[in-house]
């Protein structure tokens, strides 16, 4: 049996290239042997790091440094064409977890042999992997990865992005002295704005263990964009920059960090992610209650716009018709023809009247119902697997039904919706994950989160 990392303080944990088991070696390195699989192992020396002091770096924050990272910055960061050649796309799909793992092993040898291309592959499968929802748990497994992939990178960046990573899981399990000896391997004075966000951002969720929210705020900047961070890291960056001013007392400060929030969920993510850090608890309250308000306000009108399109388009020539009507027939006086007439354009008109405010009424139903749901509806998460057009246009635009797999409370379950959508954005969409909002009553009824 595998102890936890923090059980054994000498202990270092690898990813065994032989049967994919994370396995225990010397923290210094050295030979080692898989507990699984017994296969030998030699282990990069460490002595020199574990021989450096145990201490918190300060931040450069010199202008001129600041700027050259700021050029930096609004690149997002994709998977390389490389990678996205093996994988099949540019992240991992659902039954190649195994490959996944193989090709990792593979880029991992070449990386460790100096291959630059190898190690830059070998970094964003990392990131792939780690991001899985079969790994949540498994927390050896990724400290395993995270270490054996600092061993084989080839440049400082990669190294430094593997080891940003191990310092947030160790404050995730509240081992401060783990965290801090993984933080003084990072490089403050980084050039590269992803291995520069790695510093920083690590250093300021240390700094928020230790409640230290005068230095969450020097490493992070007192608003955003006054310190570049990493698109990729932004998000994470400002909650807490949040929990900063929180602890300094300043809710107002901290509801309006929270804000500039991309995503209402990305805040229960990061909450749930570093659960002892406990952040942002009272300006989270607030936070949330606006922006559930806000997401049931855009849940009614997605619903119902689709009805009131098609009661508006109806209703108006229903009412046109009536009024020509009710003229034809005060001006026919006894002219058959004009009493004939006028008599058809108000019952065509009073039906397609009927039929149009029934459309409205109906859609104004199932934008409340759907506000509800926003409300009250349980998350879950959900893959599209099909999609199937309803008959329906408007202005050209086909309207699909879009078939789920649900992950529900008492298993997997399918259910659908209905959504106006162009061709190419259904292409794009089919395989993907997302999140959906079901009535606890009926679980077949639900609305898409956002």
């Amino acid at each position: 049996m595998m102890t936890s990392p923090q059980s054994s303080a000498a202990a270092r944990l690898y990813f065994c290239p032989s049967c994919s088991s994370p396995a225990e070696g010397p923290a210094q390195g050295g030979p080692a042997s898989c507990s699984r699989c017994r296969a030998p192992f030699s282990l990069p020396d460490r002595s020199a790091l574990l021989a450096s002091p145990v201490q918190l770096a300060h931040p450069n924050n010199d202008p001129q440094r600041l700027a050259h990272l700021r050029l930096q910055d609004g690149r997002p960061r994709h998977a390389p064409p490389t990678l996205q050649a093996v994988l099949g796309g540019p992240s991992i799909q659902p039954g190649r977890e195994q490959e996944a793992i193989a090709i990792w092993q593979s880029l991992r040898a070449r990386a460790a042999a100096g291959d630059v291309a190898a190690s830059e592959d070998l970094s964003m499968l990392t990131l792939l992997i780690a991001q899985l929802p079969s790994m949540e748990a498994q927390e050896p497994t990724l400290e395993a990865l995270g270490e054996s992939a600092f061993d084989a990178a080839v440049l400082p960046r990669h190294k430094q992005e593997q080891i940003g990573r191990l310092v947030r899981r160790a404050v995730a399990r509240g081992d401060r002295g783990r965290a801090l000896r993984y933080l003084s391997w990072l490089s403050p004075n980084a050039q590269d704005l992803d291995a520069d966000s790695e510093f920083r951002v690590s250093s300021a969720i240390v700094a928020t263990l230790d409640r230290d929210a005068s230095r969450v705020l020097q490493l992070l900047g007192q608003q955003k964009d006054a310190v570049p961070i990493v698109d990729s890291m932004d998000a994470l960056a400002s909650v807490i920059r949040a929990n900063a001013y929180e602890l300094l007392g300043n809710l107002p400060a901290a509801a309006q960090i929270l804000h500039e929030l991309p995503e209402a969920r990305i805040l229960d993510l990061v909450r749930s992610r570093f659960p002892l850090l406990r952040l942002c608890p009272q300006s989270a309250r607030s936070y949330e209650a606006v922006t559930t308000q806000q997401a049931a306000q855009r849940a009614a009108a997605g619903a119902g716009n689709i009805g009131l399109i098609f009661g508006v388009a109806l209703g108006l020539p229903g009412v046109i018709m009536l009024v020509v009507g009710v003229v034809t027939l005060v001006a026919s006086g006894r002219n058959g023809d004009d009493l004939i007439g006028g008599s058809v354009s108000l019952v065509i008109g009073g039906v397609m009247t009927f039929v149009a405010v029934l459309m409205v009424v109906r859609a104004r139903a199932k934008a409340k119902h759907a506000a509800w749901l926003r409300t009250n509806g349980l998350s879950l998460t959900a893959r599209i697997v099909n999609a199937e057009r309803t008959g329906t246009l408007i202005n050209d635009v086909p309207v699909y039904r879009f078939i789920l797999h649900v992950a529900g409370p008492q298993g997997p379950y399918q259910a659908s919706f209905d959504k106006l959508a162009p061709e190419h954005e259904v292409a794009r969409v089919l395989g993907q994950e997302v999140r959906v909002r079901a009535n606890p009553g009926q679980l077949d009824d639900v609305i898409l989160e956002d």
